[in-house]
């Protein structure tokens, strides 16, 4: 592409600007920020359905970087067609984290702040002010490529980790104005654009497809918990029988480093969330707090303290555990196990379900989604200590380590160790866990199962159903051990994901299970792993809780022939 930045040419390029901008503005795609939401999925489902892995966090939850590169970025990778190596392929991709990283800015409400309008000690902004700052983040962010371009910012103020090399700002602004439908005389010249040119660029950007998911992405990270769990219900509630959704708070900050809401304002804010989804809709749904052993190792009981007052106190169901951040289920010696010790035997003895992220993914640093290997819940449990902790082992079903032995892991991989492995599955390692039955508290769902729901490869859906059936037919013949869970917020950045309820049930049909194991997994099995039976200490906690806030507490008798 042509960098001539003047002459006769940048000035008929500006005078183009000055049109395709105002042509923008006519049309208004800038002020495209707000979240579009797809309309309800189809559900011709009459039994109840439990969600157990979903997310309504914002960007002030998690450190921003992490949620870029983690999370955004964990399987898709952005489209760059200008790019001519890999190096330069991955230099474009840190520019871009680093894009991601000013698009999200600090216009996520806190928990602090969402807890004062909750609670009415505050006003939340209107809707005009809302949106107008979403469109100002996103300008500035075009605008500190073209700053970082060109030199008039220094890299080093973002301190974020890079794949190879210095970022390519400059790369990642061809990208963005590349078949973009400019006029043909534009010239995104970082040494001469305007406040126009930002706008027309940002607007080009916007309109194209290969990007705006990652621009829905942020709008949807800057997003009010209570409107996260609102859009949930219209998404996926409307039509389904959701009768409980159990939203996971995660704890990154010790691993990845940033600024974040602390856990117990995330935890107040959550709980608040949870009282005014279920008087507004019906709809129940009890939070997993999330712990980190290294916040417990570092300072014992501080991690803990905040799981019993989340437990005890505000109406919490579980516990979410995020091996990828540093450590695993068992086996790291030291502090680290007698945090995770201390934590599995307070959740075993009060009856309160684990939840833990059990894909080679979202790793902190190389080889970390190895972490969560399910051959490390197999050493805890092999101890015999704990067979009666109740526990998921969530993200199962993909079969990645059979399907894509020897691949990246994620897009931001660097190292041998961040591929995956091949035979054995973590799948194979699961049902051997289970043990035909003989630990009934180890379940796994099968939640962000994007190849079955997004892809629109049939023979890859058709392996992923043969292995899913065969599973099934050798470890779990009766599917008493897996789950649903959608994984929302994260499955908004695939396509179609609003059809996930049904496009599962009928994947599920297509793999041969029966309507009655179906309902097993939409429900029966998550009443088991959740302790919603009769009689239970979650049962019994979860009905003191609802009581004592006047919430229904007739909703638990559905759940007492599971």
């Amino acid at each position: 592409m042509d960098s001539d930045w003047t002459g006769t040419t940048a000035a008929i390029a500006r005078r183009d600007v000055l049109r395709l901008g105002a042509w923008g503005a006519m049309l208004g795609i800038l002020s495209g920020c707000d979240i579009t939401l797809p309309k309800p999925g189809a559900c011709q489902l009459s039994h109840p359905i439990i969600d157990v892995h979903c997310h309504f966090f914002n960007a002030a939850d998690v450190p921003v970087e992490g949620l870029v590169r983690y999370v955004a970025l964990r399987e898709t990778k952005p489209e760059f067609t200008l790019a001519r190596s890999d190096e330069e392929y991955k230099r474009r991709l840190d520019a871009f984290v680093v894009f991601m990283v000013v698009a999200l800015g600090d216009l996520a409400p806190t928990a602090r702040s969402e807890l004062a309008i909750l609670e009415k000690r505050a006003t939340r902004p209107s809707g005009e002010t809302i949106k107008r700052r979403r469109e100002e983040q996103l300008r500035k962010a075009f605008e500190t490529l073209a700053e970082l371009s060109r030199g008039d910012r220094s890299a080093n103020e973002f301190s974020l980790r890079t794949v190879t090399g210095a970022p390519d700002y400059q790369g990642l602004l061809d990208e963005f104005a590349a078949d973009a439908d400019l006029p043909a005389t534009f010239q995104r010249n970082a040494r001469s654009m305007t406040q126009v040119d930002t706008n027309a660029l940002a607007a080009a950007a916007r309109s194209q497809g290969k990007f705006s998911t990652y621009f829905s992405f942020v709008s949807l990270m800057q997003e009010y918990r209570e409107e996260l769990a609102r859009n949930y219900i219209r998404i996926f509630a409307s039509k389904c029988q959701m009768s409980l959704i159990t939203p996971s708070i995660l704890d990154f900050e010790k691993s990845i480093g940033g600024k974040v809401s602390s856990q117990r304002e995330q935890v107040d804010v959550m709980e608040e969330v949870q009282r005014v989804i279920t008087k507004s809709t019906g709809i129940h749904m009890h939070s997993f707090v999330g712990f980190d052993p290294h916040r417990e190792a570092e300072q014992p009981d501080s991690a803990m303290r905040n799981v019993r007052y989340a437990i005890l106190e505000k109406g919490f169901i579980g516990v979410k555990l995020y091996p990828p951040m540093g450590f695993k289920a068992w086996g790291n010696g030291g502090k680290v196990d007698a945090a995770l010790a201390r934590l599995y035997n307070w959740c075993r003895n009060n009856d309160v379900p684990i939840m833990a992220h059990a894909e080679n993914s979202i790793g902190a640093a190389c080889g970390y989604g190895n972490l969560a290997s399910p051959k490390y819940w197999k050493r805890l449990l092999d101890t015999n200590k704990y067979n009666d902790l109740r526990i998921n082992l969530a993200h199962f079903g993909a079969f990645d380590e059979v399907l894509r032995p020897g691949h990246p892991t994620g897009v931001m991989v660097s190292c041998n160790d961040d591929k995956f492995d091949g035979a054995p599955s973590w799948e194979e390692i699961i049902g051997e866990t289970f043990d035909h039955g003989r630990r009934p508290h180890l379940f796994a769902d099968l939640s962000y199962l994007s190849e079955l729901v997004s892809s629109d490869d049939t023979k890859l859906q058709g392996d992923i159903r043969s292995l899913l059936s065969d599973w099934l037919a050798k470890y779990d013949p009766n599917a008493t051990q897996l789950m649903f869970g959608t994984d929302w917020s994260m499955m908004a950045l695939e396509k179609n994901y609003n059809s996930y309820v049904s496009k599962i049930t009928g994947e599920l049909t297509l793999a041969n299970v029966s309507a009655q194991h179906q309902q097993n997994i939409l429900w029966r099995n998550a009443s088991r792993y959740l302790g919603l039976g009769r009689p239970g200490k979650t049962r019994k906690r979860l009905f003191e809780y609802c009581h004592k806030h006047d919430m229904d507490t007739d909703w638990l008798a559905n759940f007492d022939l599971a």
